[in-house]
């Protein structure tokens, strides 16, 4: 466990060399958005958000074309530039630190022990009772194993999960993971490609704060006119507000427990439902896709800043296109959200006549898709898939679409389910929302009363989150899982957030003379109040649910299993193809701990991440007739052969195991323990 942490903070230290140093550079010497002359957390916060929005395009490009001696070309002349202006403003940069120590302690030491918790969080626990990894390791082993992939194999990745005798191209999503890698590359042996996903979680969880800090301080008079000083310190708090889960979720457990009745065991508080993921577990469970909402509100920022600093207007415009590119190839369910608002606008934007406005943002989004075609292009090399990924939908809500068919059963299969959703949707939303659906509405009564037309900002920002409601209310991913519904949501969640903050400093400040909101805008501080600590609560008990729960192996056993991954990744080469027992939906050890290619991963990833379709290879049949059943030894030869396997590992929950004439006794291993056993194949011995 110890090694584990230091990993991890090794990871936090290399980070901002990655992801913050280039956009202070290059903000401090253009001044963009007004750069020197902000209060220092907005320095921060800028320099941060034009590194993680606009670098993770660039280093694909360059990756692409040069590999990543090219990238490591490029940040070698960042920092040398970095290290040329710190001697020459080495005096501000010392005044800057100490008005930071001085005036913002309690925001440094609060960062600290956010970052520290993070890094706690994301350990294992370690104990005689087995490997107790968290419940995010459900999509974190994809995340680890992509990061590895990009630091094995380089750009393009190849796809991790399976190997069918020859790499095959990958169906993912994975610009984020390239800084990830990157980091993965600069710490050596002493940071993990696992090490560097949990930490570039935590800075996402600070990319998310940053954005606050920019949007509130740089254009906040604009987007909220009307209040006389918004809080940054309440819109970062309002981070740790979820929906109305909490009241669905005991109630289904209970119900649960009582009858044997509804969805099932549900892990996490957002099962219940079709989710909308509060702040704190979204950054968890799936952080690409707050990294794209990052890149996407970002560009939006730099768009602003074009009202703001009209002489900077092209490196602004070139600086969005680089972050909704980068957007794109990060999450593409998120700015498929975010472009559906801002497409919206720019019909508002035409019937006002504001065409240079309109001009700009249709070159931004030309130059954007210019910059992703290279990484459309593989993808769509990967896909397999013969329908089109998205389709109409009506948003699902668990009651209409699990309760109701179970006491009418006339309506199971029924199209009139979707009326159903429709007629619920608004109790849908108040429940996944809660406070912020309260808020939602507190602020626009107020700000009608207010009288006047919309601002361009304003209208922008109502577009922006109109747009992603909209699409996930009525489009739906069909590949697996509705990570559209589910991640596209982030972007009206933001925007809700904003709007939210005037309402929750009412709330906060009703007692006080001088209040910085309009008292009116509170109208129910009752439900408010109810809201605000429902919210809380659910944040506190998903906490909980993620840490102490997980969807996996448990026990004992996975000591063992842990223990010979361990083995695999210090005694085997990079490019070692691992073959293990498939039957399962996710094999987490060899991501996790092995770090290697797998022959086929399980029943969940291996097929459907790119490359090859599963009646294409036989693979996955040959590996789990391999450890069903006895094989002889030169079947077994046959086989790693095949599939070119250097290291096959074998665990006593393996029915093969149990057959003591099989060939798991007469091969000799490289490492044994109780319960596991490592071959290592000629291929990977070198011979």
């Amino acid at each position: 466990m110890t090694a584990q942490l230091t990993s991890i903070g090794l990871a936090l230290l290399i980070f901002p060399l990655i992801i913050w140093v280039p956009g202070m550079v290059l903000a401090y010497s253009t001044n963009l958005l007004e750069f020197r002359a902000r209060p220092v957390p907005t320095q921060i916060a800028v320099g941060l958000l034009i590194s993680m929005s606009c670098l993770p395009i660039v280093s694909y490009l360059m990756a692409r074309v040069g590999g990543f001696r090219s990238v490591w070309v490029f940040y070698g002349i960042v920092w040398s530039v970095a290290a040329i202006l710190l001697l020459r403003h080495g005096k501000q940069l010392s005044r800057a630190v100490r008005d930071l120590f001085a005036n913002r302690r309690g925001t440094v030491v609060l960062i600290a022990i956010c970052m520290i918790a993070g890094a706690l969080f994301e350990m294992d626990w370690i104990s005689s009772n087995g490997v107790r990894p968290n419940l995010c390791n459900m999509d974190a082993t994809a995340h680890v194993a992509t990061t590895d992939a990009l630091t094995r194999t380089g750009v393009p990745p190849v796809n991790p999960f399976v190997y069918p005798g020859y790499p095959v191209h990958l169906l993912y999503y994975y610009a984020w993971y390239i800084m990830c890698s990157l980091v993965d590359q600069l710490g050596g042996t002493a940071v993990t490609a696992r090490s560097a996903v949990q930490a570039g979680k935590i800075y996402i969880g600070l990319g998310i704060v940053a954005l606050i800090v920019a949007y509130i301080e740089i254009a906040g008079s604009r987007l909220l006119p009307g209040v006389k000083r918004i809080r940054t310190g309440v819109a970062i708090a309002l981070l740790t507000i979820t929906g109305l889960d909490l009241i669905p979720w005991v109630f289904l457990r209970i119900v649960h427990r009582l009858t044997g009745k509804g969805p099932g065991l549900m892990l996490s508080l957002e099962w219940w439902n079709e989710q909308v993921t509060a702040w704190l577990g979204a950054i968890l469970m799936s952080p690409h896709h707050p990294a794209g909402l990052i890149m996407c509100l970002t560009g939006l920022l730099l768009l602003l800043g074009i009202w703001i600093q009209p002489s900077r207007k092209w490196v602004l415009m070139g600086l969005a296109s680089l972050a909704f590119a980068s957007a794109a190839a990060t999450s593409v369910y998120v700015t498929l959200a975010f472009a559906a608002g801002l497409f919206l606008w720019l019909g508002f934007a035409a019937m006002h006549g504001w065409w240079e406005d309109v001009f700009r943002i249709c070159l931004v989004g030309v130059v954007a898709g210019v910059l992703y075609i290279p990484m459309a292009m593989e993808l769509a090399a990967a896909s397999r898939t013969a329908g089109f990924p998205i389709a109409f939908t009506i948003r699902a809500f668990e009651p209409v679409d699990y309760w109701l068919p179970s006491i009418i059963h006339s309506l199971k299969g029924s199209h009139l389910i979707y009326l159903l959703r429709l007629v619920f949707l608004p109790l849908n939303y108040f429940l996944e929302l809660g406070f912020f659906a309260v808020a939602a509405v507190l602020y626009w009564r107020w700000r009608r009363s207010r009288g006047g037309p919309l601002a361009k900002e304003e209208s922008l920002l109502a577009c922006v989150g109109l747009g992603s409601v909209l699409v996930c209310t009525f489009l739906h991913s069909t590949i697996k899982w509705n990570d559209l519904g589910w991640r596209g949501f982030l972007v009206a969640q933001f925007v809700l957030l904003l709007w939210a903050v005037p309402v929750a400093q009412t709330y906060l400040e009703r007692k006080e003379p001088n209040a910085s909101a309009p008292t009116s805008i509170l109208r129910w501080p009752l439900l408010v109040g109810f809201c605000l600590l429902i919210g809380l609560a659910g944040t506190v008990v998903e906490i909980y649910n993620m840490r102490s729960n997980f969807w996996g192996p448990v026990g004992p056993q996975t000591i063992a299993t842990r223990d010979a991954y361990v083995w695999i990744d210090q005694h085997t080469p990079r490019d070692t193809v691992v073959l293990f027992n498939p039957d399962e939906d996710i094999e987490y050890f060899n991501a996790l701990y092995g770090h290697r290619q797998a022959a086929v991963d399980g029943r969940i990833y291996a097929f459907n991440f790119g490359g090859v379709a599963e009646n294409k290879t036989g693979v996955l049949d040959d590996a789990l007739e391999l450890f069903a059943k006895d094989e002889s030894v030169d079947d077994v030869r046959k086989i790693s052969d095949r599939y070119h396997v250097g290291a096959i590992v074998v665990l006593s929950s393996d029915p093969v195991w149990q057959d003591s004439a099989s060939w798991v006794w007469k091969l000799h291993p490289a490492f044994t323990t109780d319960s596991s056993r490592v071959f290592v194949t000629a291929q990977a011995a070198g011979q």
